[in-house]
């Protein structure tokens, strides 16, 4: 019976460590799956190289306030934010985070602007 538990704690133990290692040394990008990298360079590229645009769906429901998106939803973009999303890699958390509020600013920026043509 020792055997077991020891072989059962060490098993534990080592599964723990490599979720541990794997907060602090992602075991793969959430954009592309390059290894060793929370976001890679292309991927962050793709998700906050660009300011933020103005999307409208087609066609535009009346009323509809304004909405901003940091990327296209598409690609290395929606692996990442599923990844978060869906598989819980909060190591995206940051990098999601960065972008979201560039696109809140873009929206606020709008309005302000807007607001001063009145």
């Amino acid at each position: 019976m020792r055997g077991l538990r020891t072989c059962l704690t060490r098993r534990t133990w080592r599964r723990g460590w490599a979720d541990l290692t794997d907060l602090v040394l992602p075991a793969e990008c959430g954009g592309c799956g390059t290894a060793r990298a929370v976001l890679c360079p292309r991927c962050r590229t793709a998700l906050s190289g660009a300011p933020p645009r103005r999307v409208r769906p087609e066609p535009e429901p009346p009323g509809l306030p304004a909405v901003h998106a940091a990327a296209p939803y598409a690609d290395e973009v929606r692996a990442a934010l599923l990844a978060h999303k869906e598989r819980g890699v909060l190591a995206l958390t940051a990098p999601l985070g960065v972008a979201l509020a560039q696109a809140v600013r873009a929206g606020l920026q709008e309005a302000w602007t807007d607001a001063g043509d009145v």
